[in-house]
């Protein structure tokens, strides 16, 4: 007697019919890799919060509700982290907004293929985030930083350029990790990020002693036979987590007790850019930012960049340097 349908037909579908559908349109459309590895990661999401006996078709927006609140509070980070004892429970407001945007997205696929009609995360709400202070080095603890690099070794040396490099053009470390090169126009003083965060090469101007620098670096690979700029001390491509370790080391040997990683230069230089009378829109463009309200954040500088503007600029500052250049001058004259 024949009681279960071997037919899909009416079951709805599944997980891994979704995931199979959505990713491969993502693909098709151009994504980046990384975007296309947070789908991925989605869809392993939906499995966890609602089993793979349920199937995408059947998601209702109370489910979808569930989905954010699932991430928000009961989401086990590091799962398969093996020897990684801190698994934090719940992920931040930021994270469970940039999931709710997927899921919108990915649904949104089903619409215009015509599987589903309404998508169940569309009236899901962004959660309201808390504006944070976005940490950055002051002009005192850059310079401490850049002096502490022991330039007489050739790791020391590439890393000082790198930090140049990333304060100069507010690059990301993995953007600068795969600069090439024929990526650098010396003439017109101009580097092309092709491997970047949204997938979309990015070309910004740099100063003379960054093009210098980087000149002199590749003086110094010139016996290795690589197109890129960054590279190990054996002749291979470098890869962030590298740079990342020699920072730590780096910066433990200067009096710096802020938390420093390589997006801290971005930060800091963003910030800089802004509070010396840089343009928003010129920001924006330097940093690749598709909606100018993500560069905005760098209009609120931090206290350590108001404070060390407001040491060199303060009027009483001012007042007191032009006294003792009168005081210089008299003492000369009754002489």
């Amino acid at each position: 007697m024949k009681k279960r349908r071997t037919s899909k037909a009416g079951k709805g579908l599944t997980w891994s019919e979704g995931r199979e559908l959505v990713i491969r349109i993502k693909t098709l459309e151009g994504r980046a890799t990384r975007t296309i590895e947070n789908y991925t990661k989605l869809f392993n999401d939906f499995e966890r919060c609602f089993g793979v006996r349920k199937y995408m078709t059947n998601v209702t927006q109370d489910d979808a509700r569930k989905f954010i609140e699932w991430q928000l509070n009961e989401k086990t980070q590091f799962l398969k982290a093996r020897f990684r004892k801190d698994k934090k429970i719940g992920v931040s407001v930021v994270s469970a907004n940039s999931y709710l945007r997927n899921a919108k997205s990915a649904y949104e696929v089903l619409i215009r293929e015509g599987i589903i009609e309404e998508n169940p995360f569309r009236n899901v709400n962004k959660i309201k985030e808390k504006k944070k202070i976005i940490e950055t080095l002051s002009l005192t603890e850059l310079k401490e930083l850049l002096n502490t690099y022991d330039k007489t070794w050739y790791v020391g040396f590439r890393d000082y350029v790198i930090v140049n490099v990333m304060l100069d053009t507010f690059g990301r470390i993995n953007e600068i990790c795969h600069l090439k090169k024929s990526d650098i126009d010396y003439e017109k003083g101009l580097i092309t990020f092709t491997v970047t965060k949204n997938g979309s090469y990015r070309i910004v101007p740099v100063t003379k002693k960054v093009l210098r620098l980087i000149k002199d670096l590749n003086k110094e690979t010139e016996g290795f036979n690589t197109p890129y700029i960054f590279i190990s001390s054996h002749g291979t491509q470098l890869v962030p987590d590298a740079f990342r370790k020699n920072l730590r080391d780096t910066v433990a040997k200067t009096s710096i007790t802020k938390r420093v990683h390589p997006h801290i230069f971005r930060h800091s230089g963003a910030s800089m850019f802004i509070l010396n009378g840089g343009s928003i829109r010129a920001l924006q463009s330097i940093l690749g930012h598709a909606d100018i309200s993500t560069s905005m954040i760098y209009t609120h500088t931090t206290n350590d960049m108001l404070k060390d503007q407001h040491e060199q600029f303060s009027p009483l500052q001012q007042i007191e340097e032009h006294r003792k250049v009168k005081t210089r001058i008299n003492g000369i004259n009754k002489k």
